[in-house]
């Protein structure tokens, strides 16, 4: 049985896309409603009606990056498995979905340096990283790795947001390694030295 998205839903999801679009190439202090109803191919009026204001857009947007990225989170590795192959599996989704969409890694980028200027863009990016370092930090726990677990999960998603960060320099978003490289990457880091 197929779900069906409801017409509102999916013009909802037509202005996030276009959005996206729009902050990541113009920034968020820089992009106009209309810039986003152009980009999405609808009158003003037609962004307007499901989002009076940028703000409430971009605050959409971010939930639903953060839905996504507690989806990805929820995948449960097997309790049986070993910890630096759980690691590996977890940095292997997180990475792809970002090779897989050139906006979303821009999109990562947008939402660090917004965090830095509005308290509940940060609030929110926080929880988000918490949520991150406890998922990490549960897989090297069990892994026994030599280390600090919280400070070796911090490290890891360092990785992979410095690695996002440095898909800016490139005009396709593409990321300076493949997923598998900064996967194996952070089994390294949290295994130290050999």
């Amino acid at each position: 049985m197929t779900t069906r998205i409801k017409p509102d839903e999916q013009r909802k999801q037509q202005i996030r896309t276009a959005a996206t679009r729009c902050f990541v190439r113009r920034g968020f202090a820089a992009t106009r409603l209309l810039d986003i109803a152009r980009e999405a191919g609808l009158s003003k009026g037609g962004v307007y009606f499901h989002y009076r204001a940028k703000e409430a857009l971009f605050h959409d947007i971010l939930e639903a990056q953060f839905a996504a990225l507690a989806a990805r989170w929820d995948t449960q590795q097997a309790s049986d498995q070993p910890a630096d192959l759980a690691l590996r599996g977890l940095v292997l989704t997180h990475l792809q979905s970002l090779e897989q969409s050139p906006d979303e890694a821009r999109f990562c980028n947008l939402m660090i340096s917004m965090a830095s200027q509005n308290p509940e863009f940060r609030e929110k990016f926080e929880l988000s990283l918490s949520g991150m370092r406890s998922r990490y930090a549960e897989i090297v726990r069990r892994g026994e790795f030599a280390g600090d677990p919280v400070q070796l999960a911090s490290g890891v998603i360092a990785l992979i947001y410095g690695v996002a960060a440095q898909s800016a320099a490139d005009p396709q978003a593409s990321l300076p390694l493949t997923s598998e490289q900064v996967s194996d990457l952070a089994v390294r880091l949290v295994r130290g030295p050999a």
